[in-house]
């Protein structure tokens, strides 16, 4: 059992007493993951020969602004491993209160966030997904890796905030470090988060990605959203797929 440091719920963050759009009751939990070192420092081993070559994690010309490899899972086989560890997933759940599964859309399912000092690192934003787990592969400077930002308010008022031109300044946010040895798991759809600049250093995270067992259609990851990040042809047959099953779901509970 992971040993639990932090956990604050979606009002507490938000202040609103009640969100329908939520899977969970969760804001964001940070705890000691455990997670064995050495599959851990072969991610981060694999995720850096990778990076000499992707040009994902060399550019940060796409949406949002993040230099990552998406899909992580599939390039480095101890990531997959993670992704699908039982034991993980039930504890997870139960930090949540739902139960948890990996996200179905390959592409969508894991990345390997780079943040150098001195660039905006990601814009603000909620995650398509029901919920992500965030594990530092690698921190170093003097801010020990940084942290993630969260609005404290509504995704939707931050968003208008942000779209009458208003800045969203760091003592309106909640900061949960980013630190080795610890992970947190975030429920990113319902909160508009970011992450603090690095001022020297860096870091690498390994996200990984997940939806409700029970409530799997509260995602916001359309198809169009997907394609901001990838190419139709690697994301389309996965989403029909998985919308062609909810719906068949449905009508089976539905009679």
């Amino acid at each position: 059992m992971h040993r639990l440091l932090e956990r604050r719920t979606l009002s507490d963050i938000t202040g609103q007493e009640y969100d329908v759009e939520a899977v969970c009751d969760l804001g964001y939990a940070r705890y000691e993951h455990g997670y064995p070192q050495d599959l851990l420092a072969t991610v981060l081993d694999e995720a850096r020969a990778l990076a000499r070559t992707e040009w994902e994690a060399q550019s940060a010309d796409r949406y949002l602004g993040l230099r990552h490899l998406r899909a992580a899972h599939e390039a480095i086989p101890a990531v997959k491993t993670l992704l699908h560890d039982r034991d993980r997933l039930r504890t997870l759940s139960e930090l949540a209160g739902t139960e948890l599964e990996p996200y179905p859309i390959t592409r969508a399912a894991s990345h390997i966030n780079f943040y150098r000092p001195g660039e905006v690192p990601i814009a603000h934003h909620t995650d398509g997904a029901a919920l992500v787990e965030l594990i530092p592969l690698h921190t170093a400077g003097t801010d020990r890796g940084g942290s993630t930002l969260i609005f404290r308010g509504s995704p939707e008022r931050g968003r208008h905030l942000l779209e009458q031109g208003e800045r969203l300044p760091a003592e309106d946010h909640a900061a949960v470090p980013q630190r080795m040895g610890h992970a947190v798991l975030l429920q990113g759809r319902r909160l508009l988060h970011t992450a603090q600049p690095l001022r020297d250093g860096e870091r690498i995270t390994l996200v990984l990605v997940m939806r409700s067992v029970t409530e799997p259609w509260k995602d916001g990851n359309s198809l169009a959203r997907l394609l901001l990040d990838d190419p139709l042809a690697a994301v389309h047959d996965e989403w029909v797929r998985d919308q062609q099953h909810q719906a068949a779901q449905f009508r089976a509970t539905a009679h």
